[in-house]
């Protein structure tokens, strides 16, 4: 029992990286080391943990199940590591984080750079995604996400409301006709951002619609979807602090000026359940509080 509990954390790296090479570079081992202890644990074991060939590595049902049943211990033993061994000393370690690439322009930029003056011996990863991740599978400890797109049990901190409204060039209405009601969305070209979706929450004041749309062009670019709606090429979504210098200089016109388009775009701060490590817990509350003094 000693020996697998020692080698545990061998087999959850090799099934995460799906390669013994890079599972040895992040547990500081040589390859050869690494796979020998692999073996070794499933003759112990007598069963077969992983398929091997010379391009992957797999895990078979077995090792799939196994791994289901120990990653919860292994999460938990890191984070009371975490939380007991690194508060005695000055906060240290890698964040890794993920959020949408124009978030980080036109909020997030800031923030980060004071927390990198504030605990300089916390790296950061960060990765821009423009479609939502999942952190039960994927590997970030904090990430930044639309409300629809969040599964339990994740913790969802709630930071703000992305309130977009509907622009397009005037050259669309020379040849179409401008709607006058959300349902008219339906009969004219429309660009959708992938994260908001094809069902648009409109509302005006006390009514509130879901308009389903077909669209012209999907795109999981933000820039994507103005170039397009700027060529002239559809209605889009846009957030009026891209938009407006575009309509002042009439590139744009706001349609449904009436009507906006944000009462299901909540953007969360997401972690895993539990006891977060010390790092991970800094950046999250360093960030809830710069939000919490804009409000």
């Amino acid at each position: 029992m000693q020996e697998f509990l020692t080698d545990l954390p061998l087999l959850a790296a090799v099934s995460r990286q799906k390669s013994f090479s890079k599972a040895a570079e992040i547990l500081g081992m040589s390859a050869s080391t690494l796979s020998r202890r692999i073996k070794l644990l499933e003759k112990r074991m007598g069963v077969l943990l992983f398929y091997r060939d010379t391009r992957n590595v797999k895990l078979t049902d077995t090792g799939s199940l196994l791994i289901q049943r120990c990653e919860f211990i292994l999460s938990e033993t890191q984070k009371a590591y975490d939380s007991v061994v690194t508060n005695m000393r000055e906060p240290s370690g890698l964040v890794r984080v993920c959020m949408f690439r124009d978030m980080y322009e036109d909020h997030m930029r800031g923030m980060l750079l004071d927390f990198a003056a504030r605990w300089p011996d916390i790296r950061m990863d960060l990765t821009f995604a423009e479609h939502s991740v999942d952190l039960r599978t994927e590997p970030y400890d904090v990430a930044f996400l639309i409300g629809p797109s969040i599964a339990p049990p994740l913790v969802a901190r709630k930071l703000m409301t992305i309130e977009p409204f509907l622009y397009a060039s005037p050259e669309l209405f020379k040849h179409h006709a401008m709607p006058v009601e959300p349902k008219d969305l339906h009969r004219l070209p429309c660009i959708v951002l992938e994260r908001f979706g094809r069902r648009w929450p409109m509302h005006n004041g006390n009514r509130q619609v879901l308009v389903d749309i077909e669209p012209q062009y999907t795109f999981s670019s933000v820039e994507m979807c103005h170039d397009f709606a700027l060529a002239g090429h559809g209605i889009a979504l846009l957030r009026d602090l891209l938009a407006v210098p575009d309509e002042i200089a009439g590139r744009l016109v706001r349609v449904l000026p009436q009507w906006s388009g944000g009462f299901e775009h909540d953007v969360y701060l997401v972690t895993e359940p539990g006891q977060l490590p010390q790092r991970v817990r800094l950046f999250v509350d360093h960030i809830q509080v710069n939000y919490a003094s804009r409000a």
